[in-house]
């Protein structure tokens, strides 16, 4: 018996010689062969449509973790805090010029008046010529020096004295002149701490900064870099904008910074010193 096709149409027109072909088994039959070829293409099609989406599927989702691990370590760039290695100021010493003292001079009697005029022998006598005491002196408004002295009206003062005196008074116009003109270190001995030490100071820092509403729209993200100074009691000096973001990012750490409470001092030689610190602020919005 010769090969025969089941499915061909001439086994069809066998199959059904003297039959109603009209019936509906006729045309399923003769049609069966195309069935299965639309069939098989579906199932390519749809087979290689589930590849494709599980292959985005994976991409996608490599692309996703990788920026959230990116977001992840821009967010802790906060724990990054830096020193700053800039050279240290150094004090400005002033020499003070030491005037000889003559011996001879030593036990000269100081009286308590400041000026002498020799009389003049008039019939008037001239009014701003009289000579003032101490005492008028001392009600006047006009500041003389620091601190006062008082002479002895008996002459038993010495030029010791009167040394002693302005010394005791200029000592405290230098003392108020070098709190005003006190240096501020980059690098010290001992640096400035946070109570509780970085980890502290991020916790503060991360719990009070408040994203502005305004950068939140713009989607401005970034790192703003502060350096501000901490005072030689340990409270917040000088802050400075290193590196700006966006104005209201800018005031945002700054007010963050200025509320922060007394560090620990820094110290250079064993004794409280004022001290640069630097600090990045990293804004970054989380989807």
């Amino acid at each position: 018996m010769s090969k025969v096709d089941i499915i061909s149409r001439e086994w069809c027109d066998l199959v059904f010689e003297g039959r109603n072909k009209s019936y509906g088994a006729y045309d399923l039959r003769s049609k069966a062969g195309r069935r299965h070829l639309y069939a098989i293409i579906d199932i390519l099609v749809g087979i290689a449509v589930i590849a494709g989406l599980i292959f985005t599927y994976a991409k996608a989702k490599e692309a996703i973790q990788a920026s959230l691990a990116a977001d992840t370590e821009a967010v802790t760039e906060l724990s990054e805090l830096k020193k700053d290695e800039l050279k240290k100021e150094e004090p400005k010493v002033q020499k003070q010029e030491e005037q000889p003292k003559q011996e001879q001079l030593q036990k000269v009697a100081v009286r308590a008046s400041v000026g002498f005029t020799v009389p003049d022998i008039v019939d008037k006598v001239d009014e701003s010529k009289k000579v003032k005491n101490q005492d008028e002196l001392n009600r006047s408004n006009i500041a003389v020096a620091v601190a006062d002295y008082a002479g002895d009206a008996n002459g038993k003062g010495t030029i010791d004295d009167l040394l002693k005196g302005q010394e005791a008074g200029g000592s405290v116009a230098q003392t108020a002149q070098k709190e005003e003109e006190a240096p501020i270190y980059s690098v010290v001995e001992q640096q400035a701490q946070f109570p509780g030490g970085e980890a502290a100071l991020l916790a503060y820092v991360a719990k009070n900064i408040k994203y502005p509403a305004i950068a939140v729209e713009q989607e401005i993200q970034g790192t703003v870099q502060l350096r501000f100074v901490v005072e030689a009691n340990g409270s917040i000096g000088d802050v400075q904008v290193i590196k700006s973001l966006e104005s209201h990012c800018d005031k945002e750490a700054i007010r963050v910074v200025k509320s922060l409470p007394r560090f620990i001092p820094g110290k250079q030689q064993g004794r409280p010193v004022r001290v640069w610190f630097t600090l990045p602020v990293r804004y970054s919005i989380q989807n």
